[in-house]
This record gives C-alpha cells, sequence and structure tokens, in this order.
C-alpha cells in the first residue's frame, strides 16, 4: 500500500461521476482506492444486488492489477464459495477482513481454500468493502493481505464513511440513468460560495435552504487544505446525505463555471407498514450490521435521532431490543 499522504476525498469525488459509463466510473473509483488496499494483489471491484437472505448477484465485476497467476484462480475460488460465506460481507458491515469474517485469527491459516488456493501467493487474508444500503444495490472492493489481521476501529469509521458515499452514489447513478425514468430537475443549486441560485420541492423551506447552504459551505471547507492535513475530520464532516433528502454533487457549465447540486436521493426501504420512511430506513441499515452513529452519517441525521426512530420503531412493532427489532423486521419483509 502507498505510504503518500491520506486524500480520502479522492474516492468521494471519484464517486459522485455521475456520467461516467459502469466500468469507467467503477474502475475510477478503484484507482483512488488502490492506495489505501492493495498490498500487491490488486483488487477485485463489483457492483451487485442482493435480495433479502440471498447471496449477492454480481452486475458487473473487473479484476484490476492482480498478478496474472491469481487472476487466473481468483474468480473460481469466489465462485465455489459456499453461499452462506457469500452473504456473510454484505450482512457485517461495510469494512472487515476475511479473518474477522470467520471469527478465527490463526485458525483462518488452515482453512483449505487459504491453504490450497491463496497462501502460494503470499495472501493470508483479505478484506472486504462492501457499500449498500436497504434497496440492496451497491458495489464493492476486494483485495488480499499478506497477514491476518481483523478491522481497527479507526478502519471500520473510515470505509463505513467511505462506502456510505459509495453507495448513495451508486443509488444517485441509477436513479439517473438515462431511460430508467425521466431525468430529474435538481433541487437546489448553489454556487461554491453558498450563493443559492435556485430551488425546488422542499429545498424551498427555509430550514432546508439554510441546511443546504451549510453542507454546501462544509463540503467546499474540507476540500481545500484540511482534505490532507485532517483526511478523516474532513471525510467525516461531508455527510453522504443532507437531512435525509439530498446528496450535493458537482456540475460544471460549458463556460467553466462549477456549481454545487443538490438531487433528492433518499434510501428506499421497504417493511410493515406500521413504520414510518425514515424508521424503515435506520433499520435498513440497521440489517446491514450498521452501528447507529454511521446510520447518522449515512443520512446525514443525529445519532441521537437514529435512537430515537429506532426506539419508536421497537415500540411499534412490540419489541424492546434491537436484536428482536431486527428480527422482526425481517419478518416483516424489511
Amino acid at each position: 500500500m502507498s505510504s503518500q499522504p491520506l486524500d480520502l476525498l479522492n474516492i468521494v469525488e471519484a464517486a459522485y461521476q455521475l456520467d461516467a459509463p459502469d466500468d469507467v466510473w467503477l474502475k475510477t473509483i478503484a484507482e483512488a482506492v488502490r492506495p489505501y488496499l492493495d498490498e500487491g494483489f490488486g483488487l477485485a471491484a463489483f457492483e451487485f444486488i442482493r435480495e433479502p437472505s440471498q447471496p449477492p448477484k454480481i452486475l458487473h465485476s473487473l479484476h484490476l492489477w492482480m498478478p496474472e497467476p491469481l487472476a487466473e484462480v481468483y474468480p473460481k475460488l469466489f465462485a465455489n464459495m459456499d453461499p452462506s460465506l457469500r452473504q456473510r460481507p454484505f450482512e457485517m458491515g461495510p469494512f472487515i477482513t476475511g479473518s474477522q469474517m470467520m471469527g478465527m485469527r490463526n485458525e483462518f491459516a488452515e482453512l483449505p481454500q487459504m491453504k490450497q488456493g491463496l497462501q502460494r501467493f503470499g495472501m493470508f487474508d483479505s478484506v472486504w468493502v462492501t457499500a449498500t444500503d436497504p434497496t440492496g444495490r451497491g458495489c464493492g472492493f476486494h483485495a488480499g493481505r499478506r497477514k491476518i489481521g481483523w478491522a481497527t476501529p479507526r478502519d471500520s469509521q473510515r470505509w463505513g464513511r467511505l462506502a456510505a458515499h459509495l453507495s448513495s452514489a451508486v443509488r444517485l447513478r441509477a436513479r439517473l440513468k438515462i431511460g430508467a425514468a425521466p431525468l430529474e430537475a435538481p433541487s437546489a443549486i448553489f454556487d461554491p460560495s453558498g450563493k443559492l441560485h435556485d430551488a425546488t420541492g422542499d429545498a424551498q423551506e427555509a430550514s432546508a435552504r439554510a441546511a443546504l447552504r451549510q453542507a454546501v459551505m462544509t463540503m467546499e471547507k474540507v476540500r481545500g487544505p484540511k482534505r490532507e492535513e485532517e483526511p478523516d475530520r474532513a471525510l467525516g464532516e461531508w455527510r453522504a446525505l443532507v437531512s435525509g433528502h439530498w446528496s450535493l454533487v458537482d456540475q460544471m457549465e460549458q463556460d467553466g463555471r462549477r456549481y454545487v447540486v443538490a438531487r433528492k436521493n433518499e434510501p428506499l426501504a421497504l417493511g410493515p407498514e406500521a413504520l414510518s420512511d425514515r424508521e424503515r430506513q435506520v433499520i435498513g441499515y440497521a440489517l446491514l450490521g450498521h452501528h447507529n452513529k454511521l446510520i447518522a452519517y449515512e443520512l446525514g441525521i443525529a445519532a441521537s435521532t437514529v435512537r430515537v426512530l429506532m426506539a419508536r420503531a421497537a415500540s411499534k412493532l412490540g419489541v424492546r431490543t434491537r436484536d428482536e427489532l431486527i428480527q422482526a423486521a425481517r419478518q416483516g419483509g424489511l
């Protein structure tokens, strides 16, 4: 992995390239991710869609910078993996190592697929990044590691936040694809100084305009020197959504002027009719193994609001604990 200065916002900015073809978009993100994940084994990058309690369906994938002998066996190893194991990275949070996923440390080295398939390449563990949301659609990366190791709290926080932006971008790209649905007009348009040029619908409300303006100004601020001086703080301040409704993306005009556009991008979550849309959203993320602070980051709301929403949902479904709430939500079709 590279020793270059951290610039995590490179990954975020690559994600929000909404007009790029799928393979170009995925490779561009992989290039931004590579310095932090590639230990000499290359990367597998993929887009997927996943039905509840089912293995993911890979829509398309790229095997990049892999040594040729590894590239020849890699697809077979994943295809032959037990379906129940293929689900685990997508249920255990957005960042996890292979040994952690299996609940093993040194024992992981004794697994047949490791001893017979990967250790001869010097790969003793791996890391999964799975960026998804309650819609079941997302993208991810898989990379080999030279040593067995579990994700640190800093790793989990960093990649959880990056995955929030990646899944937000996947959702937004799906909404904006030509032919999939009529293109929606932007909810609001700002210049980089935070000046509002246009707003429609809910974005016209004073509270929404204020929240969006603040988010634009924060985004512009963290894209300055802070992005390299304090990379994790810069990433933490650029939320994946604003007030649970809008994603912010750049828009370049032909005359070279840049604007920041707010587009509606709420995650869709089906489930028990007794629950509100926002309650379904937070439970949908909880089903993916996301903790309250990460859910708050993904939706652009306060962690205390997530706790309140979880408590309200539990009350409506007649349960008391988080585990019981998740089980009830699964049984209710979330």
